[in-house]
């Protein structure tokens, strides 16, 4: 009995090891164009978490400005392009006619796991690439790591505000976990759409969990061998 607790403990404690022992870099894993809606996240392991509307995963939060449908969602800020879309207002291709995001000049938003969760993988839609964007990944091990106009998206296409491009980004975090997701812009402005990825419990709760589970375990066969 006690020998199968210390393994549940010592599984636990692997489990915190092995996540402090992961430090690789984040990286751009891969770009699909005109993926709005998240059609390949399946692919790559992933579901929507927010998109703006009516999707918004328990487990996340979002701060920042969101720019609403009504009455036009190109006044004071420009959609990301969607062949799925509309013409709309100042439009010259189809848009992103759902609420999005718009991070504008010196300003910044905040994607971010809560309740004792974390990311283990990330994905977002993004229009007509800028090279004044900037996203920085606020990893669960206290450090950070900030990709700055082309490399956000891996550099190719390169970043000339084109309001014809849009696609889903991809990033591999090298086994590693990220706490927060910061959008910044030094100019007007920064739209995206379709935040997506995984979010799973912190490796401390997962810890917990399992200490948890081995106790009750230990108890119960406690309680038999009483009665018996």
């Amino acid at each position: 009995m006690k020998l199968r607790t210390f393994a549940a403990a010592s599984a636990a404690f692997g489990i915190l090891a092995a996540a402090s022992a992961a430090n690789a870099a984040i990286s751009v894993s891969t770009i699909v164009a005109d993926d709005l809606t998240g059609t390949t996240l399946g692919t790559y392991g992933q579901v929507m978490l927010y998109d703006f509307d009516g999707i918004a995963d328990p487990n996340v939060a979002f701060s920042g400005l969101e720019i609403t449908t009504t009455p036009d969602p190109i006044v004071g800020s420009a959609p990301p392009p969607y062949s799925g879309g509309v013409m709309v207002g100042g439009a010259s291709v189809p848009v992103d006619d759902t609420d999005y995001a718009s991070v504008q000049a010196g300003q910044t938003s905040t994607f971010s796991a809560i309740n004792g969760y974390v990311l283990s993988s990330f994905s977002f839609y993004m229009g007509s690439p800028d090279t004044y964007n900037s996203v920085t990944f606020h990893l669960a091990n206290g450090t950070s790591q900030t990709f700055n106009g082309e490399s956000i998206w891996g550099g190719t296409p390169q970043g000339t505000g084109d309001r014809s491009q849009g696609y889903r980004v991809y990033y591999d975090f090298g086994g590693d976990y990220v706490t927060s997701i910061d959008f910044s812009s030094s100019l007007d402005a920064f739209e995206f759409d379709g935040l997506a990825g995984t979010a799973v419990p912190e490796p401390g709760t997962w810890a917990l969990m399992i200490l948890g589970f081995g106790g009750a375990g230990a108890m119960i066969r406690r309680r038999k061998a009483v009665l018996a």
